[in-house]
């Protein structure tokens, strides 16, 4: 329960930062999103400006599908640099990196953005 609660609060200050440099991110691209992680009415009406494509590509893959695999690389760090769990290695990288943003983060960004498109669009 202890190593849950450690790496649960260090977690959370690394996505909601991950969240930051995603702003910051497809800024260059024309996107403008805003920096702060909580102001969600911001959020969702530079959200309704995105096209479908940059919905899937923000949304579903830079927010939700590379957030989890920066979250779940940070956990599993933590748990084998400290609580001896298992190591890390290429393998579990490689899968993660194809399971979160590729798959997760496409299909995170096809249902929010056909479940909101009767009040997004």
């Amino acid at each position: 329960m202890f190593e849950f609660l450690i790496e649960a609060l260090i977690a959370v200050p690394v996505l909601l930062l991950w969240l930051t440099i995603v702003s910051i991110l497809v800024r260059p691209f024309g996107v403008r999103l805003p920096l702060g992680p909580f102001t969600f009415a911001k959020h969702r009406s530079a959200f309704r400006a995105l096209t479908f494509t940059q919905y899937l590509m923000i949304c579903g893959v830079l927010y939700c599908g590379c957030g989890m695999l920066v979250v779940t690389t940070l956990t599993r760090y933590l748990g084998w640099r400290y609580w001896h769990g298992p190591a890390l290695t290429s393998d579990t990288l490689i899968r993660d990196v194809l399971q979160y943003p590729l798959l997760s983060g496409v299909l995170f960004g096809l249902v929010f953005y056909f479940t909101t498109s009767g009040t997004n669009k």
